[in-house]
């Protein structure tokens, strides 16, 4: 009874200053939990609401918790926190300058190399840096399968050095067959397809970011493998392949198919676009569907 869940998106202001002025019932504090009010409500009219019910809120006994899964697409601007309820002010700024505001981003490429070498290390293994940068690019920013790898591929060694070979035999690699239709389709041209896997990934719950990620994960392989094609003959056996590029075989199998049926011009123009969707959706207020959108119909 003094546990309350409200969704955001659906949030409607009655609830929510019900939710904040209702006192805690035979207990010292209550908990309230408003989930994805900044990232499903981008507009200001609801913003200033929530701001004008804290303004007059006593919240002695009431913890209010704001939790965000993706702000980088709300994000609001960096400012300086005004006065609640004030005109022109935001729920973002307001929140962040609490005690308690805390962020946890996702890892790029080179501090998630870091993260697992260290882990790996603290937890007793040892690993040549090859066959960590394979571990990484396999599983990505996924850090609780990551800490799961980690430990596994440890406990087979048994000792001994974590190699490549038992990392491909292991590990759960993080591609499945959308991503390479999604980025067949892209290179393609494909839209309606491309349309269709990129709105069905969006509504299945993966987060723009994750999603964006992993399509600029695979565009670069693609780049990585024309390139290699055009400069050494497309008959360059994958296993030699694999070696020269890193990659895991699967990805190097997948993408060589791709590889031989785009144009080396045309999968750079594609992989620029995806660069400037990554850098809109971290710097502004732009939805990230839209900016999908955008990239399959201009493309």
């Amino acid at each position: 009874m003094n546990l309350e869940i409200l969704d955001g998106e659906k949030l409607e202001m009655p609830d929510f200053e019900k939710a904040v002025s209702t006192p805690a019932f035979l207990a010292k504090k209550r908990l309230v939990i408003v989930e994805n009010a900044l990232g499903k409500n981008k507009g200001q009219k609801i913003q200033k609401e929530i701001l004008e019910i804290l303004a007059q809120a006593k919240l002695d006994d009431t913890i209010l918790v704001f939790w965000e899964g993706n702000l980088d697409a709300g994000r609001a601007k960096k400012g300086k926190a005004k006065t609640p309820g004030k005109r022109g002010q935001n729920l973002f700024a307001y929140l962040a300058k609490e005690k308690f505001a805390q962020e946890f981003r996702l890892l790029d490429e080179a501090a998630i190399y870091q993260w697992a070498g260290a882990e790996i290390k603290k937890r007793g293994g040892q690993i040549a840096s090859a066959a960590l940068k394979l571990l990484t690019d396999l599983v990505g920013n996924d850090l609780w399968q990551l800490s799961g790898e980690i430990d596994k591929l440890i406990a087979f060694a048994r000792g001994a050095e974590i190699t490549p070979e038992r990392i491909s035999a292991l590990v759960k690699i993080k591609l499945d067959e959308d991503t390479f239709r999604l980025t067949d389709a892209l290179a393609a041209k494909n839209r309606k397809l491309a349309l269709k896997l990129v709105n069905d990934r969006l509504k299945s719950g993966t987060p723009a970011l994750e999603l964006l990620g992993t399509i600029i994960w695979q565009f670069r392989n693609l780049l990585l493998v024309k390139s290699f094609m055009e400069n050494n003959g497309a008959a360059y056996p994958a296993s030699r392949l694999t070696y020269q590029l890193g990659l895991h075989p699967f990805v190097i199998k997948k993408t060589m198919g791709l590889a031989a049926a785009h144009q080396l011009a045309g999968l750079k123009q594609i992989y620029r676009r995806l660069l400037q969707i990554d850098y809109k959706i971290k710097t502004s207020q732009i939805n990230p569907e839209v900016l999908f959108d955008l990239l399959i119909v201009k493309n």
